[in-house]
């Protein structure tokens, strides 16, 4: 249930608590609107230090709601607030079973790739000429309906991800979304893909549509971590689908593209940072920015074809060395397993 909000001290290990903390950050980043909401709820706002980034002060404030018994006032005012979407993630993190990401597969050895501090390489790519037809804007809108929300009920929990469909009410998403981990890879009984779901240019949540999935039609691979499920009819009419093919080979340098649900709220996409660092045969690289939740979501070119499937981060160094990237299963590779499956 939802009584990691009444643990003293509040347990930052839970993956719903930290979830909440980046939920919260993303969506109130202004420090008077927080502090605001904190005045509202009956904190002291001297207990806080305003002169943080946005997402320690969310840290400190849970803490110190928490600490005061006055954590579920807080989020009870952010719930009953304007902000739709925000309520409807804060229900699934506190009301019941709280949906979280879904767990990724453990790191092995090696996963890294092609690791180097920063270089001529670097430096030469930030002088780079970054303008880009307004036709790449049209695409890109073109085909983000095609991609879905996901909230999974799998026998470990409920969990939410992203998912795109490619042709025939198939929905494409990662095998860690579908499936549970450890022996037997249990699938899930239960998904839902929320299509629609957005803001629009005043921050307003648009009215979405659920359509279901049906469980006993999900097959996935687990090397590769793709799974695949079909929709049942009702997908939004006008629906496009991703095409599985037509890409070119991706290079160190070029740059790509990620529509996704991150946070389990409402659909972005991600165009910054977003150089590739690494190819190879089977993953690709880059600097494209994702959250939790964004697991299942499609990598693009710059013509928006599809290159890859995103599934993980993935981190080398320490300290002051440690840097991160995000990874994609190159998508000729799931396209492969697709078709020895019988799916395609």
């Amino acid at each position: 249930m939802s009584d990691f909000l009444d643990r003293l001290p509040f347990d930052w290990t839970e993956p719903a608590a930290r979830e909440l903390c980046d939920l919260l950050s993303e969506t109130y980043w202004k420090i008077d609107s927080v502090a605001a909401l904190a005045q509202q709820a009956g904190i002291p706002r001297a207990r806080i230090n305003w002169g943080q980034p946005a997402h320690l002060v969310w840290h400190d404030l849970i803490e110190s709601a928490r600490n005061q018994n006055r954590l579920r006032q807080l989020l009870a005012r952010i719930e009953a607030g304007a902000d739709a979407a925000v309520a409807v993630r804060l229900r699934e993190l506190t009301h019941g079973p709280p949906v979280v990401e879904a767990p990724e597969p453990p790191a092995g050895p090696g996963e890294w790739k092609e690791f180097s501090s920063p270089d001529a390489l670097e430096r030469q790519i930030f002088r780079e000429h970054s303008l880009l037809d307004v036709a790449f804007l049209r695409r890109g809108l073109e085909l983000a309906p095609a991609v879905a929300r996901l909230l999974v009920t799998r026998p470990t929990g409920r969990f939410h991800g992203t998912a795109f469909h490619i042709g025939d009410d198939l929905l494409l998403t990662n095998h860690h979304v579908l499936f549970d981990p450890g022996p037997g890879n249990a699938r899930a009984t239960r998904v839902e893909a929320w299509f629609g779901y957005e803001k629009d240019v005043h921050g307003q949540h648009l009215a979405h549509t659920v359509v279901m999935g049906l469980p006993d039609t999900i097959v996935g691979g687990e090397e590769h971590d793709w799974a695949v499920v079909r929709a049942r009819p009702g997908l939004p009419e006008g629906t496009p689908t991703v095409a599985l093919d037509g890409a070119a080979p991706v290079a160190v340098g070029d740059r790509v593209y990620i529509i996704q649900h991150p946070n389990g709220g409402a659909k972005k996409v991600g165009v910054h940072h977003n150089l590739v660092r690494h190819v190879d045969d089977e993953v690709l690289q880059y600097w494209t920015d994702t959250e939790a939740g964004s697991s299942g979501s499609p990598v693009f070119d710059e013509r928006w074809r599809l290159v890859g499937l995103h599934h993980r981060w993935v981190c080398q160094g320490e300290g002051d060395t440690r840097e991160y990237r995000n990874q994609g299963i190159r998508i000729e590779r799931v396209r492969a397993d697709l078709t020895a499956a019988g799916v395609l």
